[in-house]
């Protein structure tokens, strides 16, 4: 029997959440102390959001006034845009920009100016009178694909973890994945993603994961084996495209990130789920939508917060993935996992995605980079069956 744990106060867990000293704690290169702040301030006002009872963030004078009061040390402010923000180490909530449904924020660094949208999903540097830095990216072919990975564990109820891993010199991220060891037991305890994604300037790929378990008195540890697939010469255009959505508790929603014109899909993820045993939303869905488009889906038990997809594109003549596939059933209180038809010969699998076929009673456990071109997708049946798991795998044209 599956024991689901319901405190009196739902708050206690999700500041707790947002607050983790293990969440951002292990970034890797390009995860400075700037991006650091402010990814800190923006669990906050994640947190506040999805405890409103009108499902927005707070406004900017009382969102600066939360976020200190549940940071301790870190000092913040209100001004009206980047252009008002003058003094250094400070998390500024913007007015300009933030409403209900997005909230804008700023920081000033001896690096630059840094910018958080929530509309856009990532952090941008402003800089010293030179605007924004973007890349106008490379369209390929990818050269020297090969597999990076990086090795965690986890020890401990409910823990929360960033965990990278990065391209060597001279290479970008085209896609990547995750496993987890021992899979998740027959009560559902185990590791799960709130984020699946590609790094730009740190040149890796991201995901933050939950040690998920509703008896804390028997954790088990666990690891977390993370694979970035790496190339020279595709690296897609930044700023990427971004589409947010929120959810609510008993909702299923998804969002869709579209390439712009001209350009076409070479991976995609997903950012901001937030669940533990105390509730949030989590992923039902994360897959390619045509060859210009991703899309995720989500649900929500017990709490509420945002999803966010994330399509990154390259300049190209026409379609660079195309895609294989495979299902398996998931039953209730079990593991399962599905995996896919190998790639053609002579195309590698750079990017994986998975689906629940619009059901919310699993929780997705990472999608693997296998050797023989293929990819396995994982997921527990914590509220019950699902009719179909099904694992997408990309391979590159050549």
């Amino acid at each position: 029997m599956i024991r689901r744990l319901t405190p009196p106060i739902l708050a206690v867990l999700i500041v707790a959440v947002a607050c983790a000293p293990g969440a951002g704690a292990r970034g890797g290169a390009g995860h400075n102390p700037a991006t650091k702040k402010l990814e800190d301030a923006f669990k906050v006002a994640l947190y506040f959001r999805s405890v409103s009872e009108d499902g927005c963030y707070p406004a900017p004078p009382q969102l600066a006034n939360d976020i200190a009061g549940r940071k301790q040390g870190l000092r913040t402010g209100v001004a009206a845009g980047p252009g008002s923000v003058h003094r250094r180490n400070i998390v500024y909530v913007l007015g300009s920009g933030s409403a209900c449904n997005h909230i804008r924020m700023a920081l000033l660094s001896g690096s630059g100016l840094y910018v958080l949208n929530s509309a856009q999903g990532n952090i941008r540097v402003q800089g010293k009178r030179r605007g924004p830095r973007t890349d106008p990216g490379e369209s390929g072919p990818a050269r020297g694909i090969s597999v990076s990975t990086n090795a965690f564990r986890l020890r401990n109820f409910n823990e929360l973890e960033r965990l990278e891993s990065v391209c060597p010199g001279g290479k970008y991220p085209i896609g990547g994945g995750m496993t987890s060891s021992p899979a998740p037991d027959t009560a559902g305890e185990g590791i799960y993603p709130h984020s699946y994604e590609r790094l730009g300037a740190q040149r890796g790929f991201h995901v933050s994961v939950v040690l998920f378990d509703a008896d804390p008195a028997s954790t088990t540890p666990r690891d977390v084996t993370l694979q970035t697939v790496c190339a020279r010469g595709l690296i897609p255009v930044n700023p990427s495209p971004h589409k947010t959505t929120f959810i609510r508790a008993g909702e299923t929603r998804s969002a869709t990130a579209r390439c712009p014109k001209g350009q076409y899909l070479i991976t995609g993820g997903f950012q901001r789920t937030d669940f533990t045993i105390y509730g949030g939303n989590y992923i039902t869905e994360s897959r390619a939508a045509g060859p210009r488009a991703w899309r995720v889906t989500g649900s929500a038990f017990q709490g509420s917060g945002e999803l966010t997809a994330i399509a990154y594109c390259v300049r190209h003549r026409g379609p660079i993935l195309t895609e294989t596939s495979g299902s398996s059933g998931l039953a209730a209180s079990s593991f399962a996992a599905a995996k896919t038809r190998p790639c053609p010969d002579g195309r590698p699998l750079t990017t994986t995605g998975f689906s629940l076929h619009g059901s919310p009673n699993g929780f997705y456990a990472g999608s693997s980079i296998n050797p023989d071109r293929t990819t396995t997708a994982t997921a527990f049946g914590y509220f019950g069956p699902a009719p179909q798991l099904t694992a997408y795998g990309y391979c590159l044209r050549k």
